[in-house]
């Protein structure tokens, strides 16, 4: 089994979410499975403006390359609004994550 963090940015924006962004690990050997744990995040709206969160969403996928099977793509969901029911306050956040693989 081997393990390795990661974290994926999400710049300032607004009126779009959630948002998928993504990153790669690459692990010193091969792997044949991975999964990314959520271990933290930093969810806020900007500029730090005080709004009631109506909804916030993370999520973590992984996919190991086929043609480089060392490398191994965390996705990234990430999506914070207001009541509203809309995405149009600017928001931004970093999610933090380990992958664990075989």
């Amino acid at each position: 089994m081997q393990i390795l963090n990661g974290n994926i940015a999400f710049n300032r924006r607004r009126n779009q979410g959630p948002r998928r962004e993504s990153t790669e690990v690459v692990f010193p050997t091969a792997v044949t499975q991975a999964t990314a744990l959520l271990i933290g995040f930093d969810a806020a709206f900007s500029p730090y403006n005080d709004h009631h969160v109506g909804n916030l969403e993370i999520r973590l996928e992984t996919e190991i390359d086929p043609l480089a099977p060392r490398r191994v793509n965390v996705h990234a969901v990430f999506g914070l609004r207001d009541w509203s029911g809309d995405w149009d306050d600017y928001y931004e956040g970093e999610v933090f994550f380990s992958v664990v693989a075989e």
